[in-house]
């Protein structure tokens, strides 16, 4: 069974950004978005406080 983007599916996160704060503010954040993308997680809304991620899944059971 694979895991497919489709349209209809949603799912979110959402970070608070004041847990990253420091000095390494843009590595810290700079790793967390390549994890979350290797995971199939895309940005849909940032600001300076919070970030919410999406993702859009399904699962296709014929094999490919």
């Amino acid at each position: 069974m694979a895991l497919i983007k489709a349209n209809r599916c949603w799912n979110y996160k959402t970070y608070d950004l004041a847990t990253l704060a420091g000095p390494d503010f843009l590595e810290r954040l700079g790793a967390l978005l390549d994890e979350a993308g290797k995971n199939g997680w895309e940005l849909a809304h940032m600001t300076d406080r919070f970030m919410i991620l999406k993702q859009l899944f399904q699962y296709d059971d014929e094999p490919r």
